[in-house]
């Protein structure tokens, strides 16, 4: 099947001009794509053929979800060596289809690269969302909730693949969440309680994508027997970034470096006052560097993973026969 080669492909009927000007990080939006549109990108044939090659799959690949918990990995995995080498957790098939047929919701971790078409999809929302994609894929089946009610610290692009899934969204309680112990981990209580009313109430087909801002809460309950749907995570460049580079930045500079004023030997608070106002001045005046300010945006422009396509034996012949009619 044809896999979408452009951002408005994958919009389609939606606009880009549209997208942009009222929805990217600013509201959820529902979009309605013909049935078949996104059958290229994952389908059941494709699923079963990456959870047959075993050696890819171990216990923080693929995770199970169970009655709105965390499967633990000694109750679906054993221990073994992986392609790496290590001692692992490494995924049981039986085990593994003994938790589906219970119920389980499977999720396939950071999979943007492990076919043409999902590497495709990744490097068109890197090229124009706005930061780095990753893809995860989830599985669940009818009337088996996996996850709570939560919110992401990315912007989800879910495509929806096979069966159906009523989603809620919720009206934005987290503005702008990061990847940080701040916002990761926090209890099912918080978000229970800090999730506002239901904003977007949905139930995704084959060829929808469901398209929700960082912050907003959302859960989600298949209403058929199975169904796939394949997430891509977007992550901006945010301010945090910058501070990181001007860290590495300030270790260059002596006041950065020196002992800040201690005790009342060394003029007491309003001593360390003043010396933490010079540290901030140091920064602003780092952070109008032209140097750092060039630096800064080629690290916004190449926010990217690096994604290349190998095509055999065509490359290495055409190189081949370049060199030869050279010599």
């Amino acid at each position: 099947m044809p896999i979408p080669a452009s951002f408005p492909e994958l919009l389609a009927p939606m606009t880009e001009s549209e997208f942009f000007a009222e929805y990217h990080r600013r509201k959820p939006l529902h979009i309605k794509g013909a049935a078949k549109k996104l059958d290229g990108v994952m389908n059941w044939d494709a699923l079963s053929s990456l959870l047959s090659q075993n050696s890819l799959w171990t216990q923080r690949s693929l995770e199970l979800a169970w009655q709105l918990r965390k499967i633990p990995p000694q109750e679906y995995c054993t221990r073994g060596t992986d392609r790496d080498g290590r001692d692992n957790w490494l995924v049981d098939a039986e085990q593994l289809l003994g938790w589906l047929r219970r119920g389980a919701s499977l999720v396939a971790n950071d999979i943007g690269n492990l076919s043409a078409p999902l590497q495709q999809i990744s490097a068109i929302l890197e090229e124009t969302a706005g930061g780095k994609a990753q893809a995860n894929l989830y599985c669940s089946w009818q009337a088996h909730k996996g996850f709570g009610t939560h919110f992401d610290t990315h912007d989800v692009y879910a495509l929806h693949v096979a069966g159906t899934k009523r989603w809620k969204v919720y009206q934005c309680a987290i503005p702008d969440p990061v990847a940080h112990p701040a916002f990761k981990g926090l209890p099912p209580e918080f978000h229970e309680k800090n999730h506002g009313p239901v904003s977007l109430d949905v139930l995704l087909e084959p060829g929808d994508i469901l398209y929700i801002p960082r912050g907003w809460y959302h859960d989600a309950l298949a209403t058929s027997e199975a169904t796939i749907h394949v997430a891509f995570g977007v992550t901006p460049v945010i301010g945090l970034d910058l501070v990181t580079q001007l860290f590495e930045r300030a270790v260059h500079e002596p006041l950065f470096r020196a002992a800040v004023p201690a005790g009342a030997q060394a003029g007491g608070e309003k001593a360390l006052a003043g010396h933490m106002a010079q540290l901030g001045d140091t920064l602003a005046r780092l952070s109008r560097d032209p140097q750092l300010v060039q630096h800064f945006a080629r690290f916004v422009s190449g926010y990217r993973y690096q994604r290349r396509q190998i095509r055999l034996p065509a490359e290495v012949l055409a190189q081949k026969k370049d060199t030869e009619a050279a010599e």
